[in-house]
C-alpha cells in the first residue's frame, strides 16, 4: 500500500476542521485493499461500494431507524456542492460512499467532494476540469458513483479518463485514458474495485461505439485486460454480426458490475445494438445481454440475451443484482436479477446463465415480423408480472399523425418498427426501468423496481450505415413523438417474479432505492416529469423533490421529506458514533426544467 508522506498527512489534517470551529471533524482513514469478504458484507456503519456491496443489493444491516420510528426522522445536515453540476445538461445520479465518518460524493461534472458525514463540512474537492464542449454524451451529464480502495477514490469520467485521487487530499495519483469522447465514447457508470483491480465500462451506443469492459491495476493504473462485447469474426458470437457491423456495434455498458468471489465471476448487462434498426441479419451478440466473465482474466464464461436483434432500445441499463434463493422444493440457487426497459424483471442462475424454471422459465415466444428490418422470430418473454405499461394508451394517439404526415401505427411491446411510417410502442426507449438500480430485502426476498409508463413513435431510417461518422449520432431511427404519463415503484417477489405491492405516481420514478434491516425501503421522487414531446403538449415539472420511506413488506408510506431539487439519485445509509443517517443527493436531472436542478446533499437522523 502507498504510504503518505508526513507533508501529505499534515496537509490533510489541516482540512479537518469544522467550519464553525466548534469541534474537529473525523480524521480521514485510508481505505485498505479490501478483501472479498469485506466487499461482500452487508453495509453497516460504512457504505464502501456504489451498490452497498459487490452484489449490488443496496441493503443495509442498520436498524436504528425502523418502521416504528422512521416518522421521527429530521434533517441532520444539508450542504451544497459549490454549484457543481447544476446546469440543465446535468443529471444528479450519484450514490455517496461513506468510510469511517467521511462521505465521498461525485457530481455530474465528475467533481468529487469529501465531506464530514456528521455535519456535511467540506474537507477537500477534486475538480475534474473536463472539457465543457463534450457533445457525445447521451441522456445527461452524470456520474453514478465512485469506487474506494487502497487509499484512493476512483472515478470513470465523461471524457473517457479513469482517474485515481488520493483519499487524504483529493490530489491525482494516476490518470489513464480508457476511451475517447471525440469518437463517441464516454463513461457514466461508477467504477468498481475488487481484488486490486478497477473495472470500468463505457457508453456511446448512440454514436456507434463498440462496447467493452476493462480492468486496470488499482495501484498503478496499468491496463490488465479488456473484453469487447461485440466479438470479431471467427470468435465465439462473431457469426451473429454480418460483414463489419461489429465495428460500430453498440452493446455498451451503462452500469457497474457485480461480482461473486466464490465463483470467480463478474456480471454486467449491455446496451442495444447500433444502429438501433436497419442492420443485417443476426442476433447481434452480446448486445442487450447479461454477460459473465472471469473476474481476474476477463475470459468469457456465459451470456444470456434479453432481446434478440433489438430494434427498440429494450436493453437493461441498471446494474445486475446477486442474491441466493430457496426454491419451493427446498433447493437453493445462486441467482442474478435485473429489471429492464421491457417492463419485466429477469431472474437467472448465475452459475449457468439460464432461467430458473421454478421462478420463471422465460420462454421464447413468436413475435410479429418486418422482414426488411431482419427482425428475430422469437423473443424471451417472462411469465412473471410486468410492472410497467407494455401497450400505449390508444387515446393519446387517436387521430394524430407523425412528422411524415401519415397516421401512427399503434402497437405494443415487440411490435416491429418499419421504414414506411411511425410505429408507437410501449415501453419507450426510456423504459420501463432505465438506469435506476433495484434494491433487495433478503428477509423477504423482495426486489424493488423504479419505473416509468412511456411510449415513443419510431421509424427506421434508410441506409443508416451510410450515415456513420465517428463522434456523430448513429441511431438508424427517427423519433416521431415521445410520451411519459406516470411511474411506479414496485415490490417484486424474486422467488416467483410476481408483484407484491405497487405505488403509482404522476411522474416517472427515476431514482432507485435502498433497503434496511429496519424493515424500510427508501427512494427519491420529483424532477422526472410527465411530459409529451411532439404531440403538442408541454412538459410538466416540479421545482422540488422528495425522499420517501415505505414499509418494505407492506408498502405503507411512513416518512416523506422535501428536497430543494429533484431527488433522482438512490439513497444510502451509514452510521457514525452509533448514530444512523440516511442520505440522498438531490440535484434533478437533464429532463427537468432548470428550476428542478440543484447541488444538495441531505442527511437525516433521529432527533
Amino acid at each position: 500500500m502507498r504510504k503518505p508522506s508526513a507533508l501529505v498527512l499534515v496537509t490533510a489534517l489541516a482540512f479537518l476542521v469544522v467550519a464553525s470551529g466548534a469541534s474537529a471533524a473525523p480524521q480521514i482513514s485510508i481505505s485498505p485493499k479490501w478483501t472479498a469478504s469485506q466487499l461482500q458484507a452487508l453495509p453497516g456503519a460504512n457504505w464502501i461500494t456504489t451498490g452497498g456491496n459487490i452484489a449490488n443489493q443496496r441493503y443495509s444491516s442498520l436498524n436504528q431507524v425502523n418502521t416504528g420510528n422512521v416518522s421521527q426522522l429530521k434533517e441532520a445536515w444539508h450542504t451544497n456542492l459549490d454549484g457543481s453540476g447544476v446546469a440543465g445538461k446535468y443529471s444528479a445520479e450519484g450514490t455517496p460512499l461513506v468510510h469511517n465518518g467521511i462521505m465521498y460524493i461525485v457530481t455530474g461534472n465528475d467533481d468529487i467532494f469529501a465531506l464530514d458525514a456528521t455535519n456535511g463540512a467540506h474537507l477537500w474537492t477534486y475538480h475534474s476540469g473536463i472539457h465543457q464542449g463534450i457533445d457525445t454524451i447521451c441522456c445527461g451529464w452524470d456520474a453514478r458513483g465512485v469506487a474506494l480502495g487502497e487509499g484512493m477514490v476512483f472515478v470513470a469520467q465523461l471524457d473517457g479518463l479513469l482517474v485515481a485521487v488520493d483519499q487524504l487530499t483529493g490530489g491525482v495519483v494516476w490518470s489513464r485514458p480508457n476511451v475517447n469522447w471525440r469518437e463517441g465514447y464516454s463513461q457514466t457508470a461508477s467504477a468498481q474495485y475488487y481484488n486490486g483491480l478497477i473495472y470500468t465500462g463505457m457508453t456511446g451506443g448512440e454514436f456507434g461505439a463498440r462496447g467493452s469492459m476493462t480492468a486496470y491495476d488499482a495501484s498503478t493504473g496499468k491496463q490488465v485486460w479488456r473484453f469487447y462485447t461485440c466479438p470479431t469474426p471467427g470468435d465465439f458470437g462473431g457469426q451473429t454480426w454480418p460483414l463489419d457491423e461489429w465495428m460500430t456495434c453498440g452493446a455498451t455498458i451503462w452500469n457497474n458490475p457485480t461480482i461473486d468471489p466464490e465463483l470467480g465471476l463478474m456480471y454486467f448487462t449491455t446496451s442495444n445494438a447500433d444502429p438501433w434498426a436497419g442492420r443485417g441479419p443476426g442476433t447481434n451478440l452480446f448486445s442487450s445481454s447479461f454477460v459473465a466473465l472471469d473476474a481476474m482474466t476477463g475470459q468469457y464464461r456465459w451470456h444470456y440475451q434479453v432481446v434478440h436483434h433489438d430494434i427498440w432500445d429494450y436493453d437493461c441499463p441498471s446494474p445486475t443484482m446477486l442474491f441466493d434463493v430457496t426454491l419451493s422444493n427446498g433447493s437453493k440457487r445462486k441467482a442474478i436479477a435485473e429489471s429492464c426497459k421491457t417492463g419485466w424483471s429477469y431472474i437467472l442462475d448465475r452459475v449457468t446463465g439460464m432461467p430458473i424454471p421454478e421462478i420463471d422459465p422465460i420462454p421464447e415466444k413468436k413475435v410479429k415480423q418486418v422482414r426488411a428490418n431482419n427482425t428475430w422470430a422469437t423473443q424471451p418473454t417472462p411469465t412473471g408480472d410486468s410492472w410497467a405499461a407494455q401497450c400505449p394508451r390508444a387515446r393519446d394517439w387517436k387521430g394524430k399523425k407523425g412528422p411524415d404526415g401519415k397516421k401512427f401505427t399503434v402497437g405494443c411491446i415487440w411490435t416491429p418498427i418499419n421504414f414506411n411510417n411511425f410505429t408507437v410502442i410501449s415501453p419507450s426507449a426510456g423504459g420501463g426501468n432505465n438506469w435506476p438500480p433495484m434494491s433487495y430485502d433478503p428477509t423477504l426476498n423482495y426486489g424493488y423496481v423504479c419505473s416509468g409508463d412511456s411510449a415513443n413513435a419510431l421509424k427506421t431510417d434508410k441506409n443508416p450505415f451510410g450515415k456513420y461518422k465517428a463522434g456523430k449520432t448513429f441511431l438508424g431511427v427517427t423519433f416521431g413523438a415521445f410520451l411519459n404519463w406516470g411511474g411506479t415503484f414496485t415490490a417484486m417477489n424474486l422467488g416467483t417474479n410476481k408483484k407484491v405491492w405497487q405505488k403509482r405516481y404522476p411522474e416517472v420514478c427515476y431514482s432507485g432505492s435502498m433497503t434496511t434491516a429496519g424493515g424500510l425501503v427508501f427512494m427519491g421522487r420529483g424532477g422526472a416529469p410527465t411530459f409529451e414531446r411532439g404531440l403538442g403538449a408541454k412538459a410538466t415539472t416540479g421545482g422540488t423533490g422528495l425522499i420517501v420511506a415505505y414499509n418494505s413488506a407492506t408498502g405503507d408510506e411512513l416518512f416523506t421529506a422535501k428536497t430543494d431539487a429533484g431527488a433522482n439519485a438512490p439513497p444510502m445509509t451509514y452510521s457514525v458514533n452509533g448514530k444512523q443517517y440516511v442520505a440522498i443527493y438531490a440535484g434533478g436531472n437533464t429532463f427537468n426544467a432548470p428550476k428542478s436542478h440543484g447541488d444538495s446533499v441531505y442527511a437525516y437522523a433521529l432527533p
